[in-house]
């Protein structure tokens, strides 16, 4: 369950915690981390949350979310109003491609489906799978790194899934779809057992700060 801050004589609270003393022993990752899944983080985890976070912290000024924040800084909008303009950019294509992809990986793992199955249901409908393929990368490295990093610490076979998926959309469609940033968090994010919903919570912590610079610079 998400924790929010509360006050208590005196103090604030994140959860059950005193806030002045978990920023002074805890970085800002794991403050997110527990404030929305509720659970306090392993280091393994941490670290890796954190690496979502540095990786998706900006992917240049093309994405949806960039073209309208760059689009509100132009039109004279304040920087805030910018960024929210673009965060409402964000959602089942463009940063929620995650939840979506986390809802696959559990429904195979869980009900033991078979990604060639899963593979062929969806082209037959003529439906995209999330969290595979990338307009601009043959191989999307930024989501190897959270593989390679996860497949250190266990994913809980989700990888596996992934590569399932990957492999049958080759063999399937023809054409390589790889793993992509989306797939990639969505691995990470199922292994830590953590609820869909909360993915596109994630993605808009990971990603203002990029739309904050994208702002900063339109009004140059």
């Amino acid at each position: 369950m998400p924790k929010g801050v509360t006050h208590k004589d005196n103090e604030a609270y994140l959860g059950d915690k005193k806030l002045t003393d978990l920023v002074q022993e805890k970085g800002f990752s794991w403050l997110v981390y527990y404030s929305l899944s509720g659970k306090e983080p392993t280091k393994e985890e941490a670290r890796l949350f954190c690496l979502i976070f540095g990786i998706s912290i900006d992917h240049g000024a093309e994405t949806p979310s960039a073209l309208e924040t760059i689009k509100a800084a132009k039109e004279g909008k304040t920087v805030p109003e910018a960024i929210a303009a673009g965060i409402s950019q964000i959602n089942d294509v463009h940063g929620g491609a995650i939840e979506n992809a986390m809802g696959i990986f559990y429904q195979v793992q869980e009900k033991g489906l078979d990604p060639k199955d899963v593979v062929k249901e969806h082209l037959s409908e003529g439906k995209r799978i999330a969290g595979f393929g990338h307009r601009i990368y043959e191989v999307d490295t930024r989501a190897e790194l959270l593989l390679d990093e996860l497949a250190k610490v266990g994913d809980k076979g989700f990888t596996k899934i992934a590569r399932g998926i990957e492999e049958e959309l080759l063999a399937q469609k023809g054409k390589k779809l790889p793993v992509n940033i989306d797939g990639a968090i969505a691995v990470v994010l199922c292994s830590f057992g953590w609820d869909p919903v909360l993915s596109k919570s994630v993605f808009v912590v990971a990603r203002t700060p990029g739309l904050a610079a994208q702002a900063l610079m339109a009004k140059e």
